[in-house]
């Protein structure tokens, strides 16, 4: 039995041409890309830095000096200083304060207005001030006067029960606006600290007409004598 064996189609082989053709492509298939990937540009991330930004605060404004209280009526008479024993009379030299301005003799020819100065102006009413601002009561047109219904002191209860009287002399400034001025408020004799602090305490509440000097008000040394008299039953 003939056995015939069945040759599978031959392979043919590509011509020189076709082999030419096929390197020719792909070389310029591989020289695209080399010249895409040269031009490629690659893309930079720049990060974004937050910039710390200081805020220096304004200095704050300056304080503005407090205006002084000025008590003086003005204009001031041309008068001359009126003298006044004082009522501490010291038992030793006083210190001299040099910061003072010197005397001047013009303020003590006794000529004029008492109670001005000097250096004063003809016909003026006002008349100068202790170097504090505070007026005496002589100095003034019009003194100071305690207004009806102004609380007096009270009697301290202890003291009461005990059946003690007693009196305190204070000297104190009224200002201006009918107020006492406890920061110059001097007790000059007291028979018992407890009747000290109920003037204290009284003089907190009380109002005055304050003193008038030239037609302003002005603040006043004034002394006043305080009685505590336990009343018979």
């Amino acid at each position: 039995m003939l056995q015939t064996l069945i040759e599978s189609r031959a392979t043919r082989t590509p011509s020189l041409g076709e082999s030419m053709l096929s390197v020719v492509m792909h070389a310029g298939i591989v020289g695209a890309l080399i010249v895409a990937t040269t031009h490629a540009t690659v893309a930079h991330v720049t990060e974004a830095r937050e910039r710390a930004i200081t805020f220096t605060p304004a200095p704050p404004p300056p304080i503005a000096p407090a205006m002084p209280t000025v008590f003086t009526a003005t204009p001031i008479a041309k008068g001359f200083t009126v003298l006044r024993a004082p009522i501490d009379i010291p038992t030793s030299i006083p210190t001299v304060d040099v910061s003072l301005p010197p005397t001047d003799p013009a303020n003590f020819t006794g000529i004029g207005k008492p109670g001005g100065l000097g250096n004063g102006l003809e016909g003026a009413t006002g008349v100068a001030p202790s170097p504090d601002g505070v007026f005496l009561a002589t100095q003034v047109d019009r003194p100071v006067v305690m207004l009806p219904g102004s609380a007096g002191q009270a009697y301290p209860e202890s003291l009461r029960a005990a059946g003690i009287d007693g009196s305190v002399t204070a000297q104190f400034v009224v200002d201006s606006t009918g107020r006492v001025d406890l920061a110059r408020l001097t007790i000059l004799e007291s028979q018992h600290p407890l009747f000290s602090a109920a003037v204290r305490t009284a003089l907190a509440r009380m109002r005055y007409l304050p003193a008038e000097a030239g037609g302003a008000r002005v603040a006043q040394l004034v002394q006043q004598t305080f009685q505590f008299t336990v009343r018979p039953h």
